[in-house]
């Protein structure tokens, strides 16, 4: 009798066991957790390894927060480097490659672009423009700009849209420009034509929503480097996209229809600015043609490309990238 009883003991421990252990496996893959402790981890080498700092700033608008990593100790020696992310994350995880040896040269500062990462905004507007002036709108907040300083920027993909129109707004606050497989000056035409060829929605693909959208955004990207990632399981694509594309979905989808399907100038400006075009030769996003277009377009320009990249040099050459924007910018 007494073992009957063990018995049934047993079982009832053994099943509350069972459910406790099903809710935590469910909850491993339901919560983005894996996906939030890497990020954390990003923000502890930002911060020890990088000498980076998180800052938020309201801006004047009163509508408009926008989210930083600076340099700890910002040196007057130093020129200051202002780095521009393009889609696909926040900047923590577009530039972990790039931020340690650029820090050792640079007074950096790194946004997040409006509605991603922490910066958003209550403003309707989703345009490049409003884009640039929320990034100078920060950059004077933080000093960056004071006492007749210029700053340098290092852009790629969608950054490279902000930070052209940073150059053209505001001339003599920028001194020279990077920008890096971006698709400045392109027209509406060509900018649908060039992502259709992969298929599907251009927006969706820009800001994927199930672990397929994600997968073929990153084979676009990535000349190499990633090809592992079909065996990546789907639940840590999706923590992905949960972390860096649910909150402000609407709002990223917004900003991707108006940069395909606005128009550009008649003519795209001539900006003063020296500049540095870098281009991956196997770019499918936007295709090598168009750094030889951009180059003829801008006199003081100089280019510079990669072999065997794709559209994410940042990823895929990083150190290469790093000694182009570093020679470029302490270039007398």
């Amino acid at each position: 009798m007494a073992s009957m009883k063990h018995v049934h003991l047993f079982r009832r421990y053994l099943s509350i066991v069972f459910t406790l252990f099903q809710r935590l496996i469910s909850c491993f893959f339901d919560f983005p957790i894996l996906i939030k402790i890497a990020d954390s981890f990003l923000s502890l080498y930002f911060l020890v390894f990088c000498d980076l700092r998180p800052v938020t700033v309201d801006l004047d608008d009163g509508e408009t927060t926008v989210h930083f990593w600076i340099s700890g100790h910002r040196r007057i020696s130093r020129q200051n480097l202002v780095m521009l992310h393009g889609y696909g994350g926040n900047s923590k995880w577009q530039f972990v490659h790039q931020v340690s040896d650029l820090s050792k040269s640079f007074n950096l500062f790194i946004p997040d672009l409006v509605f991603f990462g922490k910066s958003y905004s209550k403003n309707r507007d989703r345009s490049v423009e409003i884009q640039a002036r929320s990034v100078v709108g920060g950059l004077k907040k933080l000093g960056c700009v004071e006492g007749g300083g210029g700053i340098s920027i290092y852009s790629i993909s969608y950054g490279g849209f902000v930070a052209y129109k940073m150059a053209e707004i505001w001339p003599a606050m920028v001194e020279k420009l990077v920008i890096v497989s971006s698709g400045v000056g392109f027209t509406q035409q060509q900018k649908t034509a060039e992502l259709k060829k992969h298929g599907g929605d251009c927006s969706k693909i820009l800001v994927p929503k199930t672990p397929m959208d994600l997968r073929l955004l990153i084979k676009i990207s990535m000349n190499t480097g990633l090809t592992f990632v079909d065996w990546v399981p789907d639940f840590f694509l999706s923590q992905f996209i949960a972390v860096m594309y649910e909150k402000n979905r609407q709002e990223l989808l917004e900003l991707a229809k108006n940069l395909l399907e606005r128009e550009e100038e008649p003519e795209l400006p001539v900006i003063s600015q020296k500049t540095l075009i870098v281009w991956g030769d196997k770019d499918k996003v936007f295709p090598l043609e168009h750094a030889y277009r951009l180059q003829r377009h801008l006199q003081s320009s100089r280019l510079e490309i990669i072999k065997e990249t794709g559209h994410a040099v940042n990823i895929e050459a990083p150190t290469t990238l790093n000694n182009f924007i570093t020679s470029f910018v302490l270039s007398a």
